[in-house]
């Protein structure tokens, strides 16, 4: 069963929503049957925890049904979250106890999997939930939108992790200062725009499925549109590695979809850059960079299939430790590559002997901390001129018409980073399906006075915005 963890970071600015919210709270302070009355000064994260409960059940529903939410209610636990910067500062665990307490009692939300402890610490699991369809009718009865909700503005987003990639705590860091300061300038851009995909919910639902059973981060972010803000990454308890762009739903969906994306409801293009780990290297080192690093490695297969598994491969080998621990990466087959897996990465590497030094040292996160910094360089170029630009760790999505605008903004950040000009690539976005039969196409008038599934979304958004600027 798919399921993620709970996020306390969300809320909205919608009234209508707010005001259900509130109504909510006040129904299950009434509800609890209390020896005391609740102390004045935790009234308010009592009502907070509700809020943050109720928003994230009710996200992960909308991003796909049947996913759930494991949410920890041990006072250690809670007392931790309270504390950490990754946490929230409504948090307190008595207070976030009732919350939950309540709205379970009351029928609003469901454990669908029981907490289990096991004494060794190897397999003990918080309980899980979802939403009730008595929550959930009456969201949709005030209106809600996952185009209604936002990340708190408070909310963590330059995260530090160790070598075993848990969250670490840090102080008051001036480089993390620093990039949260940049972070907010490209969040604030991401809010002011909405991106989605150019498809029917009878089709995302589909999808959603495919994705289910892959890797736990595609099944917890993918189709999650509210997730349009984003956080970075570091790595190994060290401010230069790492580094990338997390959180954004686009991120982690099919790569086949990201044609579809639409930014404000318009057909969008992505641009990349060719191969960049290795246009780095070539570029640190002095030398030319190809216009494709990777394509006399993969040209006695001929295909694209291939070049992708060369440039997973290469990649993996400049992340990695060793080379030996490096493990299949999906999609490798022996009978289609002609060969077995230990030998493809010897045969990668005899193509790359003036790199060969790097493989299996960890340089890659390294590469991943510039490449991140270019990526930022662009963002807030768009964010300084209005527009909309969705990272994808090497590439960017912008509306259609800002191709070349994107492009010379890549090359550039490349060029002012390496001293060369690295070469981009660009995909142009489908966009909403157009007719081909020559045929008038009959405008439904149903569908634009009462749109549904991207257009619904896009419409809550943009009377959320005006809502917002009135």
């Amino acid at each position: 069963m798919t399921a993620r963890p709970f996020d306390p970071q969300w809320t909205t600015d919608a009234p209508e929503l707010l005001k259900y919210l509130d109504d909510l709270c006040t129904e299950m302070t009434l509800a609890e049957v209390r020896l005391k009355k609740r102390k004045s000064d935790a009234q308010p994260s009592f009502e907070a925890a509700i809020k943050a409960i109720v928003l994230d059940l009710y996200r992960a529903n909308e991003s796909n049904p049947d996913l759930e939410v494991g949410i920890a209610s041990g006072t250690t636990t809670l007392q931790k979250l309270s504390k950490s910067r990754y946490g929230a500062s409504f948090i307190s665990a008595r207070t976030f106890q009732d919350a939950l307490s309540i709205l379970i009692s009351q029928g609003l939300v469901i454990i669908t999997t029981p907490h289990w402890h096991d004494p060794s610490g190897k397999t003990s699991r918080v309980a899980r939930h979802r939403a009730s369809e008595m929550l959930l009718s009456a969201l949709r009865g005030a209106g809600a939108s996952v185009a209604l909700l936002r990340r708190h503005s408070a909310s963590e987003g330059i995260i530090l992790k160790d070598g075993k990639k848990k969250k670490i705590e840090y102080g008051d860091i001036q480089v993390a200062n620093d990039a949260r300061d940049r972070l907010r300038v490209i969040n604030r851009m991401l809010r002011n725009h909405w991106a989605d995909i150019a498809l029917p919910d009878s089709e995302l639902i589909a999808h959603k499925a495919a994705v289910s059973g892959k890797r736990k981060e595609e099944a917890s972010q993918s189709f999650d549109f509210a997730a349009r803000t984003v956080h970075r990454v570091f790595n190994n308890d060290d401010w230069e590695q790492g580094g990338r762009f997390y959180g954004g739903w686009w991120i982690s969906i099919p790569s086949e979809l990201r044609p579809l994306i639409l930014i404000d409801g318009k057909p969008t293009v992505e641009v990349d850059y060719s191969g960049l780990h290795a246009a780095m290297l070539y570029a640190m080192d002095g030398k030319a960079i190809p216009s494709d690093p990777y394509e006399h490695c993969y040209s006695k297969w001929s295909n694209k299939s291939a070049r992708k598994l060369v440039k997973l491969a290469f990649n993996a080998m400049l992340n990695a430790d060793s080379t030996i621990k490096i493990s299949p990466i999906d999609g490798f087959r022996e009978d289609f590559m002609g060969m077995a897996w230990q030998e493809f990465l010897l045969y990668v590497v005899s193509c790359f002997p003036e790199f060969e030094h790097h493989f299996g040292t960890g340089i890659g996160l390294r590469l991943q901390f510039r490449d991140s910094m270019l990526a930022e360089t662009v963002m807030l170029k768009f964010a300084s001129q209005g527009n909309a630009c969705l990272p994808v760790h090497d590439s960017s999505i912008v509306h259609h018409a800002l191709l070349d605008d994107l492009t010379s903004a890549m090359q550039e950040a490349f060029e002012d980073e390496f001293g060369a000009v690295g070469e981009v690539s660009y995909q142009l976005g489908a966009g909403e399906q157009i007719s081909t039969t020559g045929q008038m196409v009959e405008v439904d008038m149903d569908e634009l006075l009462s749109p549904i599934g991207y257009l619904e979304r896009l419409q809550a958004f943009w009377d959320n915005q005006d809502h917002q600027q009135s």
